[in-house]
């Protein structure tokens, strides 16, 4: 039996609106489907307390989409049934993800009587422009009241989500978004994620791009921003202890650290992927799709690798050398980097392009682990794709 701790996943798809530049499992105008969901939600949850029984679950995170669309009562239930059936930590760290225009004080309240002991707001830019690039429908000054709000309900674990690297975006709006966010409510949130947006395939922003009606930003302004980005929040107190990620007092957040530390953990929704016993899975992403697979009355089928959920579609068990690419290509974001001495022996095949990354500046070796250099991060995407390309022995 596997007793070590694991993180734990609840994907909601609902949003008011769906950004141009998001491919996250997430509908707008789907809001009446809210209580299938959470009924359907509940039955996995059900279904998966055995497979993890001996088990523990350390974090829970609940993402989509926008989570804080979510009833107080929803969340209650939601967590109610997961501590019911599952191990939880009694200091279990809690997130769910918020945005800004969605955040009320009686529902905040509730979530926190509820466990939830973090939220995570994407704020994204206080830019007025940026914003309506980005198509979020909040303004700077409500992100600011919803922040405030968020500290006045009782909770002293926040991230803010920012973007940098946009085509309209100047090194100046950048600084300025960060400094005024720096400044709320007189001490600033306690850990930043602070990304470089990617043009994913497939969404409107991939399609304006493809079409030359956006041109992406020039990559040395965006290593500009990132440097910068840096060297402020250090000055500010944080931490950063991932390539976009910063934290002060300690407060990593400790669900991602299980994701770049190549660590398991169950998932539940549409479209959410989970990480159990070896087995890398995926939940099937419509969610009436799922709400139906998960009724009383569905009739069970074959379910990829024996596992619990009826909305399971799809599941494989990594190779060891699948694994550690995973592990290498993760870990390394982290500032900590990896242990060398615990990798497998299939290690040896990745051993000249990373000694080439260390020789070359990207990387560097101490007290037996292997980790990026600030240098190395910046480009570490072309690390990552050489590892890929190198051919099995």
């Amino acid at each position: 039996m596997n007793d070590s701790p694991l993180g734990f996943y609840v994907h909601v798809p609902f949003c008011t609106v769906k950004c141009s530049y998001c491919d996250f499992n997430s509908y707008a105008g789907i809001e009446d489907m809210q209580a299938e969901w959470l009924a359907a939600a509940l039955v996995e949850a059900k279904l998966w307390a055995p497979r993890l029984m001996g088990r523990r679950v350390s974090t829970i995170f609940i993402g989509g989409g926008t989570p804080s669309l979510l009833s107080g009562d929803s969340v209650s239930r939601l967590l109610d049934e997961i501590r019911r059936r599952i191990d939880i930590d009694q200091d279990a760290e809690i997130t769910l993800e918020a945005n800004p225009e969605s955040v009320e004080p009686e529902r905040l309240n509730a979530y926190r009587e509820a466990g939830v002991n973090r939220i995570s707001m994407g704020v994204q830019s206080l830019d007025a422009s940026e914003l309506v690039f980005l198509d979020r429908i909040h303004s700077a000054a409500r992100a600011e009241w919803a922040f405030e709000t968020i500290r006045s309900a009782g909770f002293d674990n926040v991230n803010l989500d920012l973007i940098y690297g946009l085509p309209c975006q100047s090194l100046e709006t950048w600084q300025s978004t960060v400094e005024r966010v720096l400044g709320w409510n007189g001490h600033g949130p306690d850990h930043l994620s602070c990304y470089a947006l990617t043009v994913e395939e497939g969404t409107p922003l991939a399609a304006r791009v493809t079409a030359g009606r956006v041109i992406e930003a020039d990559p040395d302004l965006v290593a500009d921003i990132a440097d910068w980005t840096s060297e402020r929040l250090m000055r500010a107190g944080f931490e950063q202890y991932e390539t976009s990620n910063y934290a002060r007092d300690g407060l990593r957040c400790e669900h991602n650290l299980i994701y770049w530390r190549n660590q398991e953990y169950a998932a539940i929704g549409p479209g959410a992927h989970g990480f159990v016993d070896g087995a890398r899975y995926q939940v099937v992403r419509s969610p009436r799709v799922y709400i139906d697979r998960l009724r009383p009355d569905h009739e069970l089928g074959q379910v990829p690798e024996g596992l619990p959920s009826p909305a399971i579609v799809g599941a494989e068990r990594p190779s060891e050398r699948e694994n550690l690419i995973d592990t290498l290509t993760s870990g390394l974001r982290l500032m900590e980097g990896v242990d060398e001495s615990s990798l497998p022996d299939t290690y040896d095949e990745f051993r000249p392009t990373l000694d080439w990354a260390v020789d070359s500046g990207l990387a560097r070796r101490a007290d037996g682990r292997l980790s990026l250099t600030r240098r190395g991060h910046a480009v570490a995407n072309e690390i990552f794709v050489r590892l890929l390309e190198v051919a099995p022995a």
